[in-house]
């Protein structure tokens, strides 16, 4: 069998790719291994295009008259309804929405526009985030700094204190539920095999049933320690080894390398960025996937796998939101999935398009 040469996608190379198409000297050539295809691109920044769930207004939070969910670093707080106004204290061992990590006080700062309140997120909740964590929070990972503020009546009222916390949310800014403390927790942005992520246009989206049109499908995760113990390794580096081992797990979990490329699929991996791997993430997802015939984006895949599959070679309108960002997610039904549906365990964060 003839092998052509892989060709993969650098960060910066990436942007313009998907954006206008991809030039001569950045077509991606299948790596045909056997009977597998196999395709590798870089990560771009997670949170590009993630509704950032910033402006979370809980309506339970208390006026300063009145007792509620305390201000404690590692309170965590859950609720269900859409406006949050059933918000309450949860032990930490439990599902929960937001785990507090600090309390500020913005008195006499303009916050009027959504601009203003993520820049605020960065400047004043990130660092704090950053302290809680020791030192060794993912900015691409599982979860992300995120800030919740007083409901209007209390703001009003003069209740300047906002509360920076962790959450896990989705790339449209659905809440995910966090099992345990994030301390201590991998942060690494890896899904339990058989979950399925939609597609949002050209790119992922949110967790979805495996039997509707999604961007792509776990098959399992590479241990980057396995191999590397010092330094992050150079993106060439991760390629070559990440290329066997997700083609393996892919294969294993099709059925055979045969079975990937009939149904017209791609073995689909992110790389680690040196923020990352300074956190202490070292594993990285494998996904099976599609690409668009003009490979400026994923196509949308229907059924898993494991099952009869259809391929669309025509781009995928941007995704519908089921919720409001930080609204809590709906959960993932298990009829028709391939394998265990999303968990409060191990929870997707925004990905981005291919590359």
């Amino acid at each position: 069998m003839q092998l052509c040469a892989p060709r993969y996608l650098r960060r910066s190379e990436s942007r313009s790719w998907l954006k206008g198409g991809p030039p001569a000297s950045r077509l991606i050539l299948g790596a045909v291994v056997g009977a597998a295809i196999m395709l590798s691109v870089a990560t771009v920044d997670a949170t590009t295009d993630a509704q950032v769930p910033l402006l979370g207004n809980i309506a339970a939070l208390p006026a300063p008259a009145v007792s509620g969910p305390a201000l404690t670093p590692g309170t965590c707080l859950t609720w269900k309804q859409a406006d949050a106004a059933d918000a309450a204290m949860v032990d930490c061992a439990q599902p929960h929405l937001f785990e507090q990590v600090a309390s500020v006080d913005v008195a006499g700062q303009d916050l009027a526009d959504d601009k203003r309140w993520r820049q605020m997120v960065t400047e004043r909740c990130t660092p704090l985030v950053v302290a809680y964590l020791a030192g060794k929070y993912d900015p691409n990972g599982r979860f992300r700094s995120s800030v919740l503020r007083p409901p209007e009546r209390s703001w009003n009222d003069g209740n300047r204190t906002l509360r920076c916390g962790l959450q896990a949310y989705s790339r449209s800014g659905a809440l995910y539920p966090i099992t345990g403390m994030v301390t201590g927790q991998d942060q690494a942005r890896v899904q339990p095999p058989g979950t399925c992520l939609g597609i949002d246009g050209r790119a992922i989206g949110d967790p979805i049933d495996c039997a509707k049109p999604h961007a792509v499908e776990a098959v399992g995760s590479v241990d980057l320690a396995a191999k590397f113990k010092d330094a992050l390794p150079s993106v060439d580096e991760q390629d070559r080894f990440l290329q066997p081992e997700c083609a393996k797990l892919a294969a294993e979990y099709a059925g055979g390398r045969e079975v990937i490329v009939k149904k017209k699929l791609v073995v689909y991996w992110d790389n680690l960025t040196q923020e990352s791997w300074a956190a202490g993430t070292r594993k990285v997802a494998c996904n099976l996937a599609a690409l668009l015939p003009d490979r400026a984006g994923f196509a949308a895949v229907t059924g898993s796998v494991k099952g009869e599959v259809a391929v669309s070679n025509q781009p995928s309108p941007p995704a519908e939101r089921v919720v409001a960002p930080g609204e809590p997610a709906p959960e993932v039904p298990a009829d028709g999935a391939a394998g265990t549906p999303p968990s409060a365990v191990t929870v997707p964060s925004p990905p981005a398009a291919p590359g």
